[in-house]
């Protein structure tokens, strides 16, 4: 027996709800409402509620464009922090701040994410510094 996709069963003549038709394209129905009101898609208004045609749903959903409801969140610069380090040898927080045009809590983040990754560490005059690459060469005395 197979198993049809709901939005395979219904027609392109079929009316549907706002919430019926975004359930049937994957969408949010208050963008379908949008949508209509954009004059985008064709709707019909019923007293409380807008009716739209299942094909044109489909229509609208195919070419229109989805948008994230949460912004993208920059990426951590920690690669700029670790050439920054390893230009200058050392920088407090304030120092990366002030050079990336950050937010000073951003640059300690960077910086504690450089420490957490194993790639820099805090000094204790509140310098951050690279680690040494320790290299295990096998090298011993003769």
């Amino acid at each position: 027996m197979s198993c049809l996709a709901i939005e395979d069963q219904i027609s392109d003549d079929a009316m549907l709800t706002t919430t019926q038709a975004g359930k049937l394209v994957g969408r949010p129905a208050v963008s379908v409402r949008m949508a209509i009101l954009n004059g985008a898609l064709h709707g019909e208004r019923q007293r409380d509620y807008w009716l739209v045609r299942a094909g044109d749903v489909r229509a609208w959903s195919a070419r229109a464009r989805r948008y994230r409801s949460q912004p993208r969140l920059p990426a951590p610069r920690t690669d700029e922090v670790a050439s920054l380090l390893e230009e200058y040898g050392s920088a407090t927080s304030e120092e990366v701040a002030k050079f990336l045009q950050v937010h000073p809590g951003n640059a300690r983040k960077y910086l504690a994410l450089l420490g957490l990754e194993g790639r820099a560490e805090r000094r204790p005059d509140g310098q951050w510094a690279l680690c040494e690459r320790r290299q295990d060469s096998g090298e011993g005395a003769a």
